[in-house]
């Protein structure tokens, strides 16, 4: 199961990138801070203040708990304190492995922060008494604001049990549109489905170019006779084995991409501006780190709007177009309607 975790910052750019990174990567679930609006496709829950939730794409389903979360840093040390506790007393009453992520707005030096400060020690203490281990590795940050420090304030906990099928966690480097960067990681459910999704795969043909009279001529060529299997288990084996041979005479393979869909908006000129807005970014902080980086603050700030810009058209012309061809396509109208 691949996983995303993600702090959008309420940022509508940072949401539309979501969506394609998702499409691109194939993420089973999503766990999201500071979301920006709901996602319609797929499952979605969010808390009730909606600064914290999880988004099941189409298609994904999962087996473990996940408690998604963001305390936010303006509160008071006591408002801090009320929403731990009731973090942690909703992970007791989860019984078996659980994962907790979010955005915790704290310090602590065992994820790479200089110091703790008290708010990171009262997770710390809660972690403790939950038998919660810190997954975060490296010293890569996870906010990355021009003028502020960058801190890590995006955090993955697991359960000892859980903390073994969790595999390549890492802070993706990737252009999101928000000040944080995403964590992804895989997790090992006992059975995997990427395998399973490549081998099942490698046996689909491509059925709009079938030959039907070679499909039962080869089916024909192989009818049962006295000498098939009798056991029933050889009967099947057989049995496919031939519809094997016969779908590879009469049509061809389906060819499988590596690339993956877009979502409707996506262009290939946005494409290159995410990729601009990535360069730009490391060129700023490389700057920043030498005590200079004004010109190169500019260009990322204006490299970002020119992206969020590029979107907001890509979509208003796509809802145009849409809109366009309902109106010469009546039925697409009627059928959308009943």
């Amino acid at each position: 199961m691949n996983n995303l975790q993600a702090n959008m910052h309420r940022c509508k750019a940072a949401d539309a990138l979501l969506s394609q990174m998702v499409t691109e990567n194939g993420y089973d679930l999503i766990i999201i801070s500071e979301q920006y609006k709901k996602k319609e496709s797929g499952t979605w829950l969010e808390d009730s203040s909606s600064t914290a939730a999880i988004w099941l794409p189409p298609r994904s389903k999962i087996t473990i708990t996940v408690i998604s979360c963001y305390l936010t840093p303006s509160d008071s040390i006591q408002e801090f304190q009320e929403k731990l506790d009731n973090i942690e007393d909703t992970a007791r009453s989860i019984e078996g492995p659980l994962i907790i992520t979010g955005d915790l707005n704290s310090k602590v030096i065992e994820w790479g922060m200089p110091n703790t400060d008290s708010r990171g020690k009262r997770i710390l203490e809660t972690a403790a008494r939950l038998g919660l281990i810190v997954l975060n590795t490296g010293n890569a940050t996870t906010f990355r604001r021009p003028g502020c420090e960058e801190t890590t304030p995006d955090i993955t906990l697991s359960t000892e049990r859980m903390a073994g099928s969790i595999k390549q966690w890492r802070v993706l480097e990737d252009y999101t549109g928000s000040d944080h960067q995403y964590i992804s990681f895989e997790l090992d459910t006992g059975t995997n489905a990427h395998q399973y999704r490549k081998n099942t795969g490698a046996r689909k043909w491509n059925v709009s170019k079938l030959n039907t009279s070679k499909l039962i001529s080869a089916i024909d060529d192989h009818n049962p006779s006295s000498s098939s299997p009798k056991n029933a288990e050889k009967v099947v084996e057989h049995t496919m084995l031939n519809i094997t041979r016969a779908c590879h005479k009469s049509m061809p393979k389906a060819s499988h991409s590596k690339h993956k869909a877009a979502v409707y908006w996506w262009t290939e000129n946005i494409s290159q501006l995410r990729r601009t807005c990535l360069r730009l970014r490391r060129s700023y902080t490389r700057s920043r780190r030498r005590g200079a980086a004004s010109q190169e603050a500019e260009q990322y700030q204006a490299a970002k709007k020119e992206l969020k810009h590029a979107i907001d058209d890509s979509k208003k012309r796509k809802w145009k177009e849409l809109r366009e061809d309902i109106n010469k396509n009546p039925g697409l109208r009627d059928s959308g309607t009943k």
